[in-house]
């Protein structure tokens, strides 16, 4: 009887410790893709070509602040790739000595709604568990909504 017990103790640990090994797989996972959801709006928002007074730019730095407050801290590479995971951080970096071609502000402009929409994805995506990164998005999208009232 105390043996069949302390299998079924034994069982009953094992199952707890798999479900959490589970859940923590799972929100690594879930904070991958926020993370490359915030990486894209934030290559968007650099790589637009119109400054939107200052709009845009601010904008990109609240995107900025939003992955360091989640604990990611990239690190430039030559070509503009973060050597881990293969995100582009600056497309300037990474086009660095070749000549812009300026884009029509349409082209800019759905560059930035874009960035936009992955930002009202990242919101959701935060749910309220980071409430620093949930105000900076918030911002950035404060920004991109004053960058496209601009004419």
């Amino acid at each position: 009887m105390r043996r069949n017990l302390n299998c079924v103790i034994g069982l009953l640990i094992s199952m707890f410790f798999a479900g959490l090994a589970s859940t923590a797989s799972a929100q690594e996972t879930a904070n991958a893709e926020l993370i490359k959801t915030l990486a894209s709006a934030h290559m968007l928002l650099v790589s637009a070509d119109y400054d939107y007074n200052g709009h845009r730019a601010k904008a990109a730095k609240e995107v900025h602040n939003t992955l360091e407050e989640l604990g990611y801290h990239h690190k430039k590479a030559k070509s503009g790739l973060t050597p881990n995971n293969g995100v582009v951080v600056s497309p300037k970096a990474a086009h660095a000595g070749q000549q812009k071609i300026h884009e029509p502000q349409a082209t800019s402009d759905a560059q930035m709604r874009e960035a936009q929409q992955l930002l009202q994805g990242a919101l959701t995506q935060l749910n309220g568990k980071h409430p620093n990164a949930t105000a900076n998005v918030k911002a950035a999208i404060a920004e991109i909504n004053m960058a496209l009232a601009i004419k």
